[in-house]
């Protein structure tokens, strides 16, 4: 997969890396972020290219998330006809509420393309969703690029692998103490006001 990708990235050059982004926005399984490291590393990158190619980079990846996000603002009233209507509602008031700043932080977490579906149905406002998109993914992008450009390619690779899954488990712990929180909450509040 590896040679494969350093073999498109050499006869592709940057349009490589901008169709790697756009086809990962779209919620196509491809490994953008593997694209984004060979290409910062095959290239030699200066830092100064290292931020035009990601402000690039980001902004044609923000352009592109509008496809999963059309989608799911498309599937809100499917949804709503096939599933309670009002748990989807409460649920889309809760991430209009909480959630959007999830647009951003799941970027580099490879969720962040699932999300772009959920801002849909949650019919965040399109401004708001590329905002938060291009927030989550500049500083990714640019942090690939430059890793890519200073380091060997295999051992940045398994650190991002690495980095990706330690976040993905600090986001479960945070859920699951989240989750035992407000239990823990319901439950004293049930007792408070049960009548003795």
């Amino acid at each position: 997969m590896l040679q494969f990708i350093v073999d498109v990235i050499n006869e592709l050059g940057f349009w490589g890396l901008f169709i790697s982004l756009a086809v990962e926005a779209s919620s196509v399984p491809f490994p953008g972020g593997l694209v984004t490291l060979t290409f910062g590393y095959l290239l030699k990158l200066t830092f100064l290219e290292v931020l035009l190619y990601g402000f690039l980079g980001s902004a044609i990846y923000s352009v592109f998330s509008l496809i999963p996000y059309g989608i799911g603002y498309k599937l809100e009233d499917k949804l709503k006809q096939k599933m309670n209507k009002k748990k989807i509602e409460k649920a889309q008031r809760w991430f209009k509420k909480f959630g959007v700043w999830t647009i951003a932080f799941a970027r580099p977490l490879g969720l962040g393309n699932y999300i772009s579906y959920i801002a849909g149905i949650s019919k965040v406002g399109v401004w708001k969703f590329q905002s938060l998109t291009v927030l989550g993914i500049l500083p990714w992008t640019i942090g690939m690029l430059w890793l890519g450009s200073v380091g060997n390619l295999k051992s940045v690779k398994k650190f991002m692998e690495e980095f990706q899954l330690y976040i993905f488990l600090i986001l479960i712990i945070v859920g699951v103490v989240y989750l035992f929180y407000r239990k823990h909450k319901k439950r004293t509040s049930y007792y408070q006001t049960e009548p003795t």
